[in-house]
């Protein structure tokens, strides 16, 4: 992608006096008018959010109980959920006997993944990146989250969680392309907890019509009272975080925070969505690339030319009324339609090098036992010291006087509080920060399920959550293409 420079350079005509209520003096200490016109416009904030922020500090989120074994209780439709929660951008927790209405066959669900036999027939043999905790003398509990990654296969990893080891922790898979280039919705590892038996959808019922991003699983293990820390960050998506075995804690901050969170990346803005893009990383608010967006969009219209062009020749052949004019106009649509693919490509083209050194970086050729189909190249993948992730320390989060000191910005944010028992949801929207303390169950490790969702971005609309037929038309044709369920 293209590295935009988000800094203005600017000239001061004037330097500051510092007597009260002076003038501007200039280089020779003369005071001097100052137009209107000439004074410094005030800076405009990055920072467009525009969902619910946390009220006050050590706020406690709220808790939803449901349980679809009852037919008293009043279930809670995706459209209510859509309207109190994804709209407004607030997390909520979900709890109760019975989860099916949030998600399909939950209590099986629970069951198998909670299953170390149950996972090791199915994936035991697959080679898994498992992120490794590096200790510092400092500090023997150094989070997780640095992309310190090592291959190890499944079933070593769970002899490793077993038998207690904590410095282990599997998150994120890398994923692979399709026979069309798209990023797919989830890794080879996880298709096969699903391809036999489906135990888990595509689609949560109670998301309604957000769209996917990725389906992972998270396993670890933590002895310490103290727990797990993932470390300090914000991911891009909505999260559907679903604990199967032990228990989350999660230390969260919304998105209006985000200057105050002092993140590895350079902020360039914040949607009103919360959606956040660094420097280099520029995005719509539901989360496309631009460029792959206008190209989206060209083709889409070129669709659109080609049948208002079949229809026109139709008519005119048929001696229609009107015809020839519906034919001239036809015509202009399609010449537009194929100029704008054309500047799509050439933009394209023009981002070829650091297409490439991204590929170098990054993407790799890769063939995965059993498959079918051609290697493919893996196009989301795990890096070192990403930019969503906090500078502050784990460590330092409680300790609200070394804070002051050495993170001032923060010391003023408010943070709230969420503790996910086994069993139990945590609806969380884009780009809300969160520290993740895991704790362990009975020497068996924390294991849990999540979603991402590519963050909504319309202004009140349940069926077209997305301002853009974006996502909806890349999730229809990937899925159609596939023939997966």
């Amino acid at each position: 992608k293209k590295i935009l420079n988000n800094k203005q350079q600017t000239t001061m005509a004037t330097i500051p006096n510092k007597r009260q209520g002076g003038q501007p003096i200039n280089k020779n200490g003369d005071e001097q008018q100052t137009h209107p016109t000439q004074q410094k416009k005030p800076r405009q904030s990055i920072n467009a959010y525009k969902g619910w922020t946390v009220p006050q500090h050590n706020h406690s989120i709220q808790r939803i109980h449901r349980d679809d074994d009852d037919p008293q209780e009043n279930p809670l439709t995706p459209q209510q959920f859509y309207q109190n929660y994804i709209l407004q951008r607030r997390p909520v927790i979900l709890h109760g006997k019975n989860l099916d209405g949030v998600i399909a066959n939950f209590s099986k669900l629970r069951k198998s993944f909670a299953s170390f036999p149950h996972l090791r027939r199915k994936a035991g043999h697959v080679q898994v990146s498992v992120e490794k905790r590096q200790h510092s003398a400092e500090d023997s509990s150094s989070p997780f989250g640095n992309g310190n990654e090592i291959e190890m296969t499944f079933s070593s990893f769970l002899d490793l969680i077993e038998k207690g080891n904590t410095d282990y922790y599997l998150t994120t898979q890398d994923v692979r392309s399709n026979r069309d280039g798209r990023p797919e919705l989830m890794a080879p590892f996880m298709k096969l907890f699903r391809d036999d038996d489906d135990s888990f959808p595509l689609r949560p019922k109670l998301m309604g019509n957000l769209i996917p991003q990725n389906i992972n699983l998270w396993i670890g293990n933590s002895e310490s009272p103290e727990g797990a820390s993932s470390g300090l960050h914000h991911d891009y998506h909505d999260n559907l975080y679903i604990v199967l075995k032990g228990k989350k804690k999660f230390r969260l901050f919304d998105p209006s925070e985000a200057e105050n969170m002092y993140t590895r990346g350079e902020l360039l803005k914040v949607h009103p969505n919360g959606r956040i893009n660094y420097t280099g990383e520029d995005t719509t608010a539901y989360g496309a690339d631009l460029k792959s967006d206008e190209a989206a969009k060209a083709s889409r219209r070129k669709i659109s030319a080609e049948k208002m062009l079949e229809a026109a020749e139709r008519e005119v052949e048929q001696g229609v009324e009107g015809a020839e004019d519906r034919l001239e106009l036809a015509e202009r649509a399609m010449d537009e339609a194929l100029d704008a693919i054309l500047d799509a490509e050439e933009d394209e083209d023009d981002e070829g090098e650091a297409d490439s050194d991204l590929q170098s970086k990054g993407g790799k050729e890769v063939q995965f036992d059993g498959e079918d189909c051609h290697s493919r190249t893996v196009v989301d993948k795990t890096v070192k010291n990403p930019n969503n992730f906090s500078k502050v320390e784990h460590n330092l989060l409680d300790n609200p006087e070394e804070i002051k000191r050495q993170y001032p910005k923060m010391s003023n944010a408010k943070a709230a509080f969420a503790v996910v028992n086994e069993g139990e949801c945590l609806y969380l929207p884009a780009s809300w920060f969160h520290e993740v303390t895991s704790f362990g169950s009975d020497h068996a490790g924390h294991i849990a399920l999540n979603y991402w969702f590519h963050p909504p971005d319309a202004e009140d609309n349940f069926e077209n959550p997305y301002s853009s037929d974006f996502w909806p038309n890349d999730f229809r044709e990937r899925f159609e293409n596939e023939k997966e369920k």
